[in-house]
């Protein structure tokens, strides 16, 4: 996986794509444990992918709030 190049303007007027940009992960990360073998790995990956839903949700509360 890649990972983008950030710049202040993407953080400071991009707060609106984050929690697409986290679903995206959240999506890659189970497309990844479907591929993997060992539980760990496996366990980690679906973990990774729950966290990023969490953030998404919690961006999207914190947006429709302000």
């Amino acid at each position: 996986m890649d990972c983008p190049n950030f710049n202040i303007n993407d953080i400071a007027f991009g707060t609106q794509d984050w929690p697409d940009h986290l679903r995206v992960h959240a999506a890659i990360y189970r497309g990844l444990s479907e591929r993997i073998d060992n539980p760990l790995i496996k366990n980690e990956l679906l973990h990774l992918a729950s966290v990023c839903e969490e953030v998404a949700d919690q961006i999207e509360d914190y947006q429709t709030r302000h």
